[in-house]
């Protein structure tokens, strides 16, 4: 069976869909007429919802940070293992405590990272960063 006996005898080319959508842009639709593009919302409802909240000073200031430690060389945070070791208090209690050994600069500087904005935002839910 030949190739173009498989397509009906119509050339089509390969990776194109025929007949996608509707035809043209119609004069009352704003933007392009293509399946899966939607249309940009309007109004003054829409305007309302999309304000976006105001950044705190304290929002600034974890930019900040976090953009020196992303400056700072990976050496600096070999110490810093996001690996997790099982932990016994001496009343029996099991808890998760960080294991010491060395790693790679990048893994020990995104950790570190991560418990920088944890340790922030904690900090905003108890209410010790006043802005």
């Amino acid at each position: 069976m030949s190739d173009k006996a498989l397509r009906g005898n119509k050339l089509t080319r390969v990776g194109f869909k025929s007949g996608a959508g509707p035809v043209g842009n119609l004069p009352w639709v704003r933007g392009t007429s293509r399946p899966g593009v939607k249309k940009a919302p309007r109004g003054a409802q829409h305007k309302e919802a999309i304000k976006k909240e105001t950044k705190s000073k304290s929002d600034f200031r974890l930019k900040n940070q976090l953009k020196n430690i992303q400056k700072t060389p990976d050496k600096k945070f070999k110490s810093h293992n996001p690996a997790t070791e099982k932990g016994r208090t001496r009343h029996g209690f099991v808890y998760d405590k960080r294991m010491t050994t060395p790693v790679k600069g990048s893994k020990g500087k995104k950790t570190y990272k991560s418990d920088w904005i944890k340790g922030h935002r904690a900090h905003q839910r108890m209410g010790l960063i006043k802005d």
